[in-house]
């Protein structure tokens, strides 16, 4: 079994709380598979504690699971007849005791059984004494209903501790064999679900790939579309939405003409998957125009899933063969991926006011500055874009950063700062612009030297896998 992985600052989190006797419950909300339970799992492995794992099920089975859990705690035999039975044992179990309790898949009884949050609303104020409560479950909206709404019992009960994708710089403890470039490879694919690394062992990307992906009985050949169907409602239209997204951005309009799908049920699927950080709004920075607003897949798994299966055409051929002939187009996708985790990378790194893309035009003008025009008389314009455009919080100051995101294999030269230098020249709005590239395949040595003289930030593979710090702004 493999030794518990990353996650140090929310074991921090819940070692705080566990120390803290002014905070009695706390409630770890998080998608399916994020890693909720193996989190409270690592953190009460070394307290007394009790933990139950509710079901999908009727009020009668999760009474007959109390009976055997707490039968299996207390070495006596437990029936129930109720939640209140149960809940009344459960007090006296913990009384003079310090322990944690844990309600896994809270939301399930909540669901089963109408009178759950007020018992635990009153376990808390009256008979949790010195004990810690954790709720966790992943019904995400149940969870924040039932934690956050103020007609519901429990709220202002709990505080909250949201659990999201691990950063790649914890994921890399899971393959300590892989290469770097593997490494990113691996992330930007998958993202940083532990379940998608807690895989047997494998060589290299490819691997990785052919046997967890494109194999007929791979563990995850349909992740994509289970994702869907565990999380949300009417999972087979959200699947025919996701399977038209394709590149850096789709739009309401584009959708609902791909799939027939009106658009206001469009708006409202969209809705529901951006808050479970499946999709994400393209953000328009620094007079980027804002109408339409653009979609894109921002679930790493999700999106590399799509781009598979809408290509994955050599039905009754082995993995390698389906492997080679999605190379290409896996390779061409790269850039995409990568724009979307260095976005996610300056945000964990620096403190982000706003982030998101740059794009526009301008006219070209001639040696004498003069505009270019077409046969009919128009100005001939040039599409410009920047592959990231933020705006940090540093001390008083708010610094502009335009970034290059290159992925490649060989070292990155002058071509890119040149590329650069293009699009912030097209800015209308903005002044002084800080510039940074990032390319995980290093620089050359003449645009290394450059950067030095000239105050433009380089982030190379050291940086990405957090070896070095990010630079200082």
């Amino acid at each position: 079994m493999q030794n518990f992985i990353g996650r140090v600052k929310e074991l921090s989190v819940l070692e705080e709380f566990y120390g803290n006797p002014l905070l009695k419950a706390y409630a770890i909300i998080g998608r399916r598979q994020i890693g909720k339970s193996a989190l409270i799992d690592e953190f009460i492995k070394d307290k007394d504690s009790f933990k139950i794992e509710f079901l999908d099920s009727t009020l009668d089975r999760n009474l007959q699971l109390m009976g055997r859990v707490m039968s299996s705690v207390t070495g006596s035999k437990r029936e129930y007849a109720s939640t209140m039975d149960f809940m009344w044992d459960l007090a006296n179990l913990i009384k003079g005791r310090k322990m944690v309790v844990v309600f896994d898949e809270f939301p399930f009884m909540v669901k089963c059984d109408d009178s759950f949050a007020s018992l635990t609303q009153y376990f808390i104020d009256i008979q949790l004494g010195d004990s810690k409560l954790i709720l966790s479950g992943s019904s995400i909206r149940t969870m924040v209903f039932e934690t956050t709404e103020y007609s519901r019992p429990l709220n202002g009960r709990t505080k909250h501790l949201w659990l999201h994708s691990m950063p790649m710089q914890e994921c890399i403890g899971f393959h300590p064999g892989l290469s770097d470039m593997d490494q990113l490879k691996l992330y930007m694919a998958v993202g940083g679900v532990p379940m998608y690394h807690a895989v047997p062992e494998f060589k290299d990307f490819q691997d990785y790939v052919e046997n967890m992906l494109l194999g007929t009985h791979s563990q995850f050949r349909s992740e994509g579309e289970d994702m869907i169907r565990r999380e949300l409602d009417h999972p087979d239209e959200i699947i025919t939405i996701l399977d038209s997204m394709t590149g850096r951005s789709s739009t309401i309009k584009s959708i609902e003409a791909k799939t027939g799908i009106d658009r206001n049920t469009c708006a409202q699927y969209m809705s529901s998957m951006e808050a479970l950080e499946m999709v994400r709004r393209n953000n328009p920075m620094w007079g980027a125009p804002k109408k339409p607003v653009q979609y894109s897949i921002s679930d790493n798994m999700l999106s590399f899933y799509f781009l598979v299966k809408r290509n994955d055409v050599l039905y009754n051929a082995d993995v390698s063969a389906k492997f080679k002939a999605l190379n290409t187009l896996i390779s061409t996708s790269r850039g995409l991926m990568f724009e979307q985790y260095c976005m996610d990378l300056l945000s964990r790194v620096y403190s982000v006011r706003s982030i998101g893309k740059w794009w526009g035009s301008k006219i070209e003008t001639d040696e004498f500055g003069e505009a270019i025009l077409s046969e009919d008389g128009r100005p001939v314009t040039t599409v410009c874009d920047i592959d990231i455009a933020a705006e940090i919080a540093e001390g008083n100051n708010i610094i502009d950063l335009a970034v290059e995101c290159k992925f490649r294999t060989s070292p990155v030269g002058f071509e890119a700062l040149n590329e650069l230098d293009s699009s912030i020249g097209c800015l209308k709005t903005k002044g002084h612009v800080r510039r940074m590239i990032i390319s995980p395949s290093g620089f050359t040595q003449n645009l290394k030297e450059y950067a030095d003289d000239n105050g433009i930030l380089l982030v190379d593979i050291d940086m990405i896998l957090g070896r070095k710090p990010m630079p200082g702004l």
